[in-house]
C-alpha cells in the first residue's frame, strides 16, 4: 500500500497549519488518526490564496488531489470559530449520499451535526435546518427551499461548496446550480464560495463570476499515463509503448488481463447500456482467471443477493448475477439502486475487479481502479449519428484512473479501431483541453421556470428587478444572449397571460396558481398542461386512468421513454384501442404535444405506467417495453410526483370531483397495483404480490384480517410466521396513510444513461 506522506513534492505540513490557524485539538486528532501529515502542492496554494481566511475560491485540479479536504478544513473553522453554518451542494443525489457517509464517519467525535436533503422522505422542515451545521444537499433541493423561502437556510450560513460545479454547463441541472448560486451570493453576500472540479478550462472566468481566487493544476498524487491502444500496443503521451503480452480472444480482455495480474482494478466505459451488459459478458472468462477460491465463494453470495427474491427478479438481475460471480459487473441506470450500489461498495473492497459501465459512472461516487479504459469515444447522437464524445467527458472517466494509497500509477486507455485513428484520440482527448463551462440559463424553458420562481418567492416585481438578479449569473457575466431583455419581456407576457402572475402598477405579483406551480417544483409548461387537460377530464362522464396518466406524461417535467421504428406498431394500436379515453390529442393540442415523435412516445410511457398499476411483472414490462428495473422505479417516481401536482392543481381550480379519484391513482401507482388492493397494500411489509396473495386468498380488506389467527395467516404464501405477527400487531393500531409529498419537494427528472 502507498502511504499518502511518502508521495513526491509535497510542500506543506498539516499539522502547522492547523494549529496556525488554531483549530481544535479534536480537529487535530482526527486528522493526525486519518495518516495525514502534508498536503498535496494544489491544497497547499490554496491555503496561500487565503481559502482559510475566508476568502472564496475555485479549485480546478485533477481527482483525488484533495479538493474536498479543503472545503472540510473550510467548513470545520467555520464551526469552531465563528460558530457558522455550511452547505455542501451535490449535483447528484449518489454524490450526495456518499459525502453525507464520509462526513458523519469523519466528525461524529467532534459532534458536529450533519444534515442531508435530497427532497425525499428524509427532506428536513425549515425549522429543523438551522440546527445542522454542516448541511448536504442537492442543487435542486435548495432551490426549492430558497423558492419557499427557508431563512434558515441563509441565516448565518457561512461557507459554501459547489460540488463538481463544471455541472452548471449541463443543460439540465446546470441553470439551477446557476440561478441558486447566484440568489446565495445576492441574499449573504459575505458567503464564502468554494467551487470544486477536476475540469473547467475556463476556471478564471468561472472564478472572476463568483469573485473567487482561482487555483488550477495537473498535479495528481498518482501520476496518470495517457494512452492509446491498438495491435497489442499501448502507445503513451511521455511514458513510452506498453505491449500487451496477454492470452485472450480480444483486445479489450486482453487490456483487462494484463492489469490484473498486476493486481489492478479496471473500469471500461462504453456507449450504452447493452454494450456495458455486453462487454460485461465479455469480461467474464479472462476474470474468472484471476480470482482465488475465497473470491469465487464470496462473489457467489454477492450475486444471490443481486438476483433478490424471485418476485422481483428480472432478466438483467440475472444477467448482473451471472457476471458478478465472474468478478465483473455492469453498471448503468437501469439497475436498480440498491444493485448499483452493490456494486460500488464491492469494487471498493476489491472483491469486483472489472466495472463496465457507461460514462454516468465518472460524474457519480468515487470509484478509482488502476485502469480506465475508454472503448467507445463515439455516440449515436439524434440527427447527427456517431459523434465524437466531448473532451470533458473523456477527461472524466480518465480521472477515475489511479488508486490512492495503493497505486503508484494510473492509465487512462482510449482503444484505437484503426492505426489511423491513433493520432485523432491523441488531439481530441490527450492533448486537448476540456470545453469551457457555459451557462445554459439562456434557454428559455429554464428562464421561464426560473423567472415565475423569482416572482412567486417575493425576491423580484419587475422586470427591471429580474434583469438585474440575472447581472448576478454567469450568463450575465459571460454575455452569451445579447437579447436576454427582449426574452426575459416575452416571458413575462406569456406568464401574465396564462394567469402564474398579475399586474399591479408597474409590479407583478405571482397569482394562487403561479405559486402553488413554483412550489411543486414543476415547469410552468407542466402547470399549463394539467390546468388544461382536468377541465376537460372533469367535462367526462367518467374518470378516465389511461387518460390520467397519459396527462402526465405529456407534461414537460415527465421523463419519456424512446420510440424506434419496432415500437410504432404497438404504440399505434395503443392509441386506436384507447383513443376515446385520451384527454390530448394531436388533432386538439398540437400546441401542448409537439411532433409526432414526442406524442409516440408519451403513449408507450403511459402503456408501461399502465402495465406496472395492472400488475404485471416487472421482467415483463422490461421485456415489453426494452428499459431496466431501475427506469420503472424512475417513472413510478416521477409519475407518483406529477399525480400529486395535478391533485393540487384540481383542488386549486375547485376541479373536486376528480380530486379523490386521482389520489387514488398515485397510490397505485406507488404500489404498482389495481384499486382493489389499496387497503391491504397500506400493510407494512405487504407489497404488490403479496396482497394479491391474501386477496386471492379472500382477504379481501384489513377487516378480513382482524380475525384471522397467525398460524392461518402464515400459510398464504410469501407471508411466514414473522410477517404474520408483524400483520396482527398492525392491526391492533391505525393504519398510517401513504406519505404525500410535501409542497417544495422535488423528484429528479433528469434522464439518465
Amino acid at each position: 500500500m502507498l502511504q499518502r506522506s511518502k508521495l513526491p513534492h509535497l510542500t506543506m505540513k498539516l499539522i502547522d497549519v492547523l494549529k496556525k490557524y488554531s483549530f481544535p485539538a479534536g480537529v487535530i486528532q482526527v486528522f493526525q488518526k486519518a495518516g495525514l501529515e502534508e498536503l498535496f502542492p494544489p491544497q497547499a496554494k490554496s491555503i496561500e490564496k487565503g481559502i482559510l481566511e475566508g476568502k472564496s475560491l475555485l479549485m480546478s485540479v485533477p481527482t483525488a488531489a484533495g479538493k474536498t479536504l479543503m472545503a472540510e478544513l473550510c467548513m470545520l473553522k467555520a464551526i469552531f470559530h465563528h460558530n457558522g453554518r455550511c452547505l455542501y451542494i451535490a449535483p447528484l443525489k449518489a454524490l450526495a449520499n456518499e459525502k453525507y457517509e464520509d462526513f458523519k464517519t469523519k466528525y461524529a467525535s467532534l459532534g458536529v451535526n450533519i444534515g442531508l436533503t435530497l427532497g425525499d422522505l428524509d427532506t428536513p422542515h425549515e425549522k429543523f435546518l438551522s440546527r445542522y451545521q454542516i448541511l448536504i444537499a442537492t442543487a435542486e433541493k435548495v432551490d426549492s427551499l430558497l423558492r419557499a423561502r427557508a431563512q434558515g437556510l441563509i441565516h448565518n450560513l457561512h461557507v459554501v461548496v459547489l460540488d463538481e460545479i463544471h455541472f452548471i454547463n449541463d443543460g439540465n441541472r446546470g441553470p439551477t446550480m446557476e440561478i441558486l448560486t447566484a440568489r446565495i451570493k445576492q441574499l449573504n453576500p459575505k458567503v464564502q464560495f468554494l467551487a470544486l472540479s477536476a475540469t473547467v478550462h475556463n476556471a478564471h472566468e468561472v472564478a472572476d463570476w463568483l469573485k473567487a481566487e482561482c487555483v488550477t493544476s495537473t498535479w495528481r498524487p498518482i501520476p496518470l499515463k495517457e494512452g492509446v491502444y491498438f495491435n497489442e500496443t499501448i502507445q503513451f503521451e511521455k511514458h513510452g509503448t506498453r505491449l500487451i503480452r496477454e492470452e485472450a480472444n480480444d483486445d479489450l480482455s486482453k487490456l483487462v488481463l494484463d492489469t490484473l495480474r498486476g493486481k489492478g482494478q479496471v473500469l471500461i466505459f462504453v456507449n450504452s447500456r447493452r454494450s456495458a451488459q455486453a462487454a460485461g459478458r465479455q469480461m467474464t472468462a479472462a476474470v474468472s482467471r484471476c480470482l482465488n477460491l475465497e473470491e469465487k465463494k464470496n462473489l457467489s453470495l454477492l450475486a444471490k443477493e443481486i438476483v433478490g427474491p424471485p418476485s422481483s427478479s428480472t432478466k438483467i438481475c440475472r444477467k448482473l448475477a451471472e457476471v458478478i460471480n465472474h468478478g465483473v459487473a455492469f453498471h448503468h441506470a437501469g439497475l436498480k439502486s440498491n444493485q448499483r450500489k452493490l456494486i460500488e461498495d464491492n469494487f471498493k473492497r476489491n472483491l469486483i475487479k472489472v466495472i463496465c459501465s457507461t460514462p454516468t459512472l465518472a460524474a457519480g461516487v468515487n470509484l478509482p481502479a488502476r485502469r480506465a479504459i475508454i472503448r467507445d469515444y463515439k455516440r449515436y447522437e439524434s440527427g447527427l449519428g456517431m459523434s465524437y464524445i466531448p473532451t470533458s467527458e473523456y477527461k472524466q472517466c480518465a480521472g477515475r484512473a489511479g488508486r490512492p494509497q495503493y497505486d503508484e500509477y494510473g492509465e487512462a486507455v482510449l482503444m484505437a479501431k484503426t492505426f489511423s485513428e491513433i493520432q485523432t484520440l491523441f488531439d481530441n482527448y490527450i492533448h486537448a483541453a476540456p470545453e469551457p463551462i457555459t451557462s445554459k440559463l439562456g434557454q428559455e424553458s429554464a428562464l421561464r421556470i426560473h423567472i415565475l420562481s423569482s416572482v412567486a418567492s417575493g425576491y423580484v416585481h419587475d422586470i427591471k428587478g429580474m434583469f438585474d438578479f440575472i447581472s448576478h449569473t454567469l450568463l450575465a457575466h459571460q454575455k452569451l444572449t445579447p437579447n436576454l431583455l427582449d426574452l426575459m419581456t416575452q416571458i413575462f407576457d406569456f406568464l401574465l397571460k396564462e394567469g402564474f402572475i398579475e399586474k399591479s402598477g408597474f409590479r407583478f405579483f405571482a397569482t394562487t396558481f403561479g405559486q402553488c406551480t413554483s412550489r411543486l417544483y414543476i415547469d410552468p409548461m407542466t402547470s399549463l398542461t394539467l390546468r388544461h387537460g382536468l377541465k376537460r377530464l372533469n367535462t367526462k362522464k367518467s374518470f378516465s386512468t389511461i387518460g390520467m396518466l397519459h396527462l402526465i406524461s405529456c407534461c414537460p417535467d415527465s421523463p419519456l421513454l424512446s420510440v424506434t421504428k419496432g415500437d410504432y406498431e404497438d404504440v399505434e394500436l395503443f392509441a386506436a384501442q384507447h383513443h376515446d379515453e385520451l384527454i390530448l390529442s394531436p388533432e386538439t393540442d398540437e400546441y401542448l404535444l409537439g411532433e409526432l415523435e414526442f406524442y409516440l412516445a408519451t403513449l408507450k410511457t403511459t402503456a408501461m405506467i399502465l402495465a406496472w398499476t395492472e400488475e404485471e411483472k416487472e421482467e415483463l414490462i422490461c421485456d415489453q417495453f426494452g428499459i431496466g428495473p431501475g427506469d420503472i422505479y424512475r417513472h413510478i417516481e416521477s409519475t407518483e410526483w406529477l399525480l400529486h401536482a395535478a391533485t393540487v392543481i384540481a383542488d386549486l381550480f375547485q376541479l373536486r370531483p376528480i380530486v379523490f379519484a386521482i389520489d387514488r391513482l398515485k397510490q397505485r401507482v406507488g404500489y404498482g397495483i389495481k384499486e382493489e388492493l389499496l387497503e391491504l397494500a397500506q400493510l407494512k411489509g405487504i407489497g404488490r404480490v403479496r396482497a394479491r396473495h391474501l386477496y386471492q386468498k379472500g382477504y379481501k380488506n384489513l377487516n378480513d384480517l382482524k380475525y384471522v389467527s397467525m398460524d392461518e395467516l402464515s400459510k398464504v404464501p410469501q407471508i411466514g410466521k414473522t410477517l404474520a405477527r408483524d400483520i396482527l400487531q398492525q392491526l391492533k393500531n391505525p393504519i398510517p396513510k401513504k406519505r404525500a409529498f410535501l409542497v417544495g419537494e422535488n423528484v429528479s427528472m433528469t434522464p439518465q444513461i
